[in-house]
């Protein structure tokens, strides 16, 4: 493994003083920022904003409302870190202005800016690497994203650390011009070489929540009792069903169960997940209409979720633990969940041969997958099989595994209908961005087995347009209802990126329809439409420059988030659209499952009303934070994973494609998933120009270039885990 310090940073001279002496001096300076008032200056253009800071020592600052960031010089970055709240003032005359508000309508490729004053720190503790020196002090080498330079630790504040182990510093100094930060370890993670401190590493890096408090573990066990319905706090529940033997029952002029529990344990339903998987929240199940008086009806899709809202009731101490948490976390091998394993594996899973409550989504299809009718219920089910999708898509390939012969017809059905779903979909202008996943598989020590792309397959898709339909029913009924609720919300991509994407698109000789082109010219006031982001990517679809065209225009998409409003879904093209499949693993799918309930009983008064429509901006704001999160934990720990898994494969070569390219080099994604950098300076021997808008390198000699989807052979040069970096060079 490379080793690589942050030494340079530091006057070694002040490093190996006497303990005593003051803590180390930074090498590199910057130039010093006064505030200085606007008399005989000019108007000074200042904003607040989030400062960003990379591993190259530059880094960029976000003010919100604006669509780009502004770029911060490493002499000007002012000793602020990653995340701090600072005041900036920009190097040249004017203020900044959105994509709509210059003269040509255009915002300038990048504004640069000094940062004058930080206003608020964002890092109070980091994870990092303990480098002992001598006199019994030393530094913690930070993980990358952290600090750009190492923490100074005095001496009686190691903890008794030594080189070489995974430490937690909390900073007790900022430090000021010229001075390094200084802090505290509280905590020894354990050695760099153990795998299991991967997963504590992250955790304790961005304040993971693992251990649930004692008053959350008596509250779990008072309402699950011994883990079954009857032994719950919720027995009752099974004592006023309308029970039902065909799905097409709910849809009947007959049918009187309106307002009950319904009882759906005749209805054979199944979980599909993945091998691994031990909460189980969402079952689903098909009814295939014989002609009858509906000519038109064809199927019944049935899509059950656990009902965790029976058991975790709003502002019991098992609720404000889950909505700090605001979802469940996945590592490989490792899971931190949002409520209990008493629930959220036992009582609240839908576990096979075993009686759960539900909540149920059953809707009515046309033969081309248009929503004919739906009815929203409270449920109580018998899931019938535990299934895994490697095992159903044997099925539908025609190898049915031991077990599954009683449900093969009724797969292949799925099978088709989930079909008709995603190509109905896809009409409406859904767009497919089709991201890469990876499988990492561990031992019990946490070392990785084997790393390996997740193939799209016919059982995750099938699961994938169930839980859409589903989801956009659930949310197109309540907001109808207008009903408050929290709604799963994609907005329209910014006009701006458009229009460099549509730069692009005319560079690589690639044609644009004329409307696109008019829209991002200003002539026309409607937005890019999802459908004319689809057909962008149809006209790259099998050219060179397919996933450039992917990758850029991913890269337009605004991020999507939870909201009380319903903004709609722009990627899905969907108008309404709401998570509600979910309610083990996230807390807006058991937030609205309590408004489903309520107002499926009736009580969804005034007063109710008025609660919910309170308490949502705060709960969606606050579940999208965590989803973030999440994201990033799961990201950072895959990322050591693989970057381990590398080391044992250090000089071998792999066959990748290009994923991305900056002036500092190339990165790589192997097939097995794993992403890589090849520097600039391994490249075969040429001057490159970097062409930001096509993200190329070409050789002004050799005209040689590198773009992305170009496919190259590589081997393993180098890995370092403190700076989350796989080193690649172009294979001989």
């Amino acid at each position: 493994m490379k080793k690589k310090g942050n030494y340079g940073k530091l006057n070694k001279k002040t490093a190996h003083s006497s303990a005593g002496s003051a803590s180390p001096v930074r090498r590199r300076k910057q130039t010093k920022v006064v505030l200085k008032g606007k008399s005989g200056k000019g108007k000074l253009y200042r904003y607040e904003g989030t400062y960003c800071a990379t591993d190259k020592g530059y880094g960029f600052v976000n003010v919100e409302g604006f669509t780009r960031d502004v770029f911060i010089s490493e002499r000007f970055t002012n000793y602020a870190f990653h995340g701090d709240k600072v005041l900036i003032e920009l190097l040249t005359p004017g203020p900044l202005y959105d994509g709509e508000s210059s003269e040509s309508g255009r915002q300038p490729k990048s504004r640069e800016a000094k940062i004058v004053k930080v206003i608020e720190h964002s890092i109070t503790k980091i994870v990092g690497t303990f480098e002992e020196i001598r006199n019994g002090y030393g530094f913690v080498i930070p993980d990358k994203g952290t600090l750009a330079s190492d923490l100074y630790i005095p001496k009686g504040n190691t903890l008794d650390a030594v080189t070489g182990q995974k430490v937690l510093a909390e900073i007790s100094d900022y430090g000021e011009f010229k001075r390094s930060p200084e802090g505290r370890i509280v905590r020894i993670i354990g050695d760099l070489d153990d795998p299991l401190t991967d997963d504590i590493s992250v955790i304790c890096a961005l304040g993971l929540r693992t251990d649930f408090p004692e008053p959350v573990i008596r509250n779990s066990d008072d309402v699950c009792g011994d883990g079954t319905i009857m032994g719950s706090s919720s027995a009752s529940q099974l004592d006023d069903l309308y029970k039902i033997e065909s799905m097409s029952d709910v849809f009947a002029d007959s049918f009187a169960g309106k307002g009950s529990r319904i009882d759906l344990r005749d209805i054979v339903t199944f979980t599909i997940d993945g091998d691994d998987s031990g909460d189980f929240d969402d079952a689903v199940s098909l009814q295939v209409l014989e002609s009858s008086g509906n000519e038109e009806a064809a199927y019944i899709v049935g899509v059950h979720i656990a009902d965790v809202a029976e058991y975790v009731k709003e502002g019991s101490p098992l609720d404000a633990e889950a909505l700090e948490r605001g979802c469940s976390v996945y590592f490989p091998g490792k899971v931190l969940p949002m409520l209990p394993e008493k629930l959220s594996n036992g009582l609240c899973s839908l576990n096979p041969d075993e009686d759960r409550l539900s909540l149920s989504a059953i809707v009515l299809l046309d033969k081309d997958g248009k929503t004919l009718d739906h009815f929203i219920c409270e449920s109580v089910i018998r899931s019938s099989k535990r299934m895994t999708y490697g095992k159903v898509d044997k099925v539908l390939e025609g190898d049915i595994p031991e077990g599954y012969e009683p449900f093969s017809d009724v797969l292949e059905d799925m099978a088709g209908v989930s079909s008709i779903l995603r190509k109905r979909r896809f009409s409406k202008g859904s767009v497919d961005f089709d991201i890469e996943e990876c499988e990492i598989s561990v031992d019990e020590n946490g070392k990785v087995t084997d790393i390996k792309a997740r193939e799209r397959s016919a059982s995750r898709s099938l699961i994938e347009e169930f839980m859409l339909l589903a989801n956009k029913t659930v949310a197109k009924q309540f907001c109808k209802k207008k009903i408050p609720f929290a709604y799963r919300v994609h907005e329209d991509p910014d006009m701006t990126k458009i229009r460099d994407l549509v730069e692009t698109f005319k560079k690589l000789g690639l044609s644009v329809d004329r409307k696109i082109i008019k829209k991002v010219n200003g002539s026309d006031e409607d937005s890019i439409s999802s459908a004319e982001i689809g057909k962008l990517l149809s006209e790259a679809e099998g050219t060179p420059f397919e996933m450039l065209i992917k990758t850029l225009t991913l890269r337009s998409m605004q991020r999507a988030e939870y909201k009380p409003e319903s903004l709609g879904h722009y990627g899905l093209a969907f108008k309404y659209y709401c998570h509600f499949t979910s309610p083990i693993r996230r807390y807006p799918d058991l937030q609205i499952h309590r408004i489903i309930k309520q107002t499926l009983r009736g009580k969804m008064k005034a007063d109710a009303k008025e609660h919910y429509a309170s308490i949502l901006p705060e709960v969606c704001r606050k579940s999208s934070v965590c989803e973030r999160r999440a994201q990033e934990a799961e990201y950072q720990v895959d990322r050591l994973k693989m970057i381990r898994y590398m080391e044992d494969h250090m000089g071998e070569e792999f066959e990748g494609t290009v994923s991305g390219v900056t002036r500092y080099g190339v990165f790589v994604k192997l097939d097995n998933s794993i992403e890589g950098m090849i520097s600039v300076y391994d490249l075969p021997a040429d001057d490159y120009i970097y062409e930001e808008s096509l993200l190329r390198l070409t050789g002004r000699r050799s005209s040689r270039y590198f773009s992305i989807g170009k496919r190259l052979r590589v081997s393993v040069s180098g890995c370092d885990l403190n700076q989350r970096v796989i080193d690649f060079v172009p294979a001989e």
